[in-house]
Order: C-alpha cells, then structure tokens, then sequence
C-alpha cells in the first residue's frame, strides 16, 4: 500500500501526482467579461454522454435551458463529457457533432465554455486558442487544473482523476496514454478504427482494478483536499460520482466533489459571493 501524501517520499515517480503543485503553479483565469456584471458560474460534471442513460438530446435540452435562463456567465464541464472521446473533429460521430454545435450555440450567445479534461477525453488541444482554431467550442482545456478567479476569490478546478494516489494502475495507464507514443498512434488512425479503439480500451479499464473504484477513497481524498487548497477559497472536482463537501481537519478551504450529471441530472451555480445552488433538468425556470 502506498502511503498518503502527506507522507509521501520527495522521490515521486513520473506517473505519481504532485499533489503540491496541481493547483498552486497552475494556470490562472479571471472569469470572463466585467467584473461587476451578475450571474453565475454553472458546473457540469461528468456526463459520460454516448451511454444509454445519457443521450445527447437531454444534454442538450440542459444547454438551452441554461441559456433561456440567462444569468450563466461561464459554463464550466469538469470533464468525462463523452463515455470515449477522442476529440479531434475527424472522430466525431452524428452524437459528438450534435454536442459541439449546441455547445458552440451556446457560446454564440455569449456564454463561454471551458472543459476540464476528465479521464475518458483524449487527444484535446493544449489550450483554448488551440481547440478554438480546431473546431472545438471550449475558450479554456484545462488538462490538469487551473484556478478561476472571481470577485477576490479563487477556486480550483481539476477533474479528481488525480486525486486517489493508490489507484496506480489508472495513473500509469494515464500517464502512457496521454503520451507522445500513443497519441501519435491514434492521430494516425482513421476515424472508425480509431473510435473502435478507444470503446475497446474503455471497456477493457473498466472491468480492472474493481477493488480500488468500488472503494470510496476517503483517507486519500483527506490528504488530497489538504494539499490543493492553500491559497484557495474553494475546489472543485467531479470523477467520483457522488455529492460530497470535504473539510478535513488541516484543509485551507473546502472541497465539493460535484454530483455526476450522468445519474443525477444536476448542475452547480456559483455566485459572485461564493454561495453554491444546484439545478436539476427538470426543474422550471
């Protein structure tokens, strides 16, 4: 077993998270637009769209009642957005082009997207400049974390696939798959072999290491919520699909772990003041 973070030796392997540096030397925004303008910042965790329970169509059903409700100021997808995803436009299928082009409606009426990159979207562009001349409707990739500031505060975004240091054989697997070798392997490929590809592997991690994703990580997401928050007035992560705060003793500020939208159909709204509310698709406007 390996020890918590808090214990851990200076000497990390390559494929180990420096929990240390994840959000204190990442990359910092402030929230788009004027300062002072009202609104929120509305969070939408793993979708896992493609699957059976998460059709494109009620996804994008959320996107226009975000935008009739007009206060969005930023939507942030903490990432998982597809079930497999290799984002380059040339892998899309009819389900990926459906999401981009709400998405990109969306942005056109002036509400910024920016994507956290989650544990089953590959091959993203290094930034939002990138993905913008890509075809990709995200103003911002944040790949590990990045930090959003807003009306003197600052919050933490990362995906919380980084966060369970003894699930290694996900984080060798990550590191190997978001590296040059295999991703040059999969540019290289044509769409339907590439998105067969993809579904294989996919469904081949997913029936490994049960023991360590059946387990609620508890201890480590501690020593996790200890290490990134210094600095910070909140972070926010996805990845574990439940609905959970987290206030270690130790802990700088709070961590909320964001109800996946795949099987609660629930999105965060963060106001200027800090404060959190939660919408359901179903709710009226």
């Amino acid at each position: 077993t390996l020890p918590t973070h808090d214990a851990i030796s200076p000497k990390i392997p390559p494929w180990m998270p420096d929990w240390s540096r994840l959000l204190a030397a990442a990359p910092r925004y402030p929230l788009p637009g004027h300062e002072s303008r009202a609104g929120v910042v509305t969070f939408v965790a793993d979708t896992h769209l493609g699957d059976a329970r998460a059709p494109a169509e009620d996804f994008v059903r959320l996107l226009e009642q975000i935008e009739a409700r007009g206060d969005t100021r930023l939507l942030v997808l903490m990432g998982d957005l597809f079930k497999a995803w290799l984002a380059l436009p040339k892998y899309w299928d009819a389900q990926v082009r459906t999401v981009m082009q709400a998405l990109a409606a969306l942005r056109a009426k002036g509400v910024p997207v920016w994507l956290v990159v989650g544990n089953r979207d590959y091959l993203l562009p290094p930034d939002g400049a990138a993905a913008l001349r890509a075809g990709l409707p995200f103003d911002q990739v944040i790949h590990s974390g990045a930090v959003l500031e807003w009306s003197g505060r600052r919050y933490g975004l990362t995906h919380g696939d980084l966060a369970n240091r003894q699930d290694v054989q996900y984080l060798k697997w990550r590191r190997l798959s978001r590296g040059v070798l295999v991703t040059g392997l999969f540019r290289a490929l044509p769409g339907p072999l590439a998105r067969a590809l993809a579904r294989k592997l996919e469904a081949s991690l997913a029936d490994t290491n049960q023991a360590i994703k059946i387990h609620y990580p508890a201890e480590e997401l501690d020593a996790f919520t200890r290490a990134v928050t210094p600095g910070l007035d909140a972070v926010f992560i996805g990845h574990f699909h439940q609905h959970r705060l987290l206030l270690p003793v130790g802990a700088a500020a709070p961590l909320h772990i964001l109800p996946d939208w795949f099987s609660s159909r629930q999105v965060a709204r963060l106001s200027a003041e800090g404060g959190l509310t939660w919408l359901r698709l179903t709710d009226a406007p």
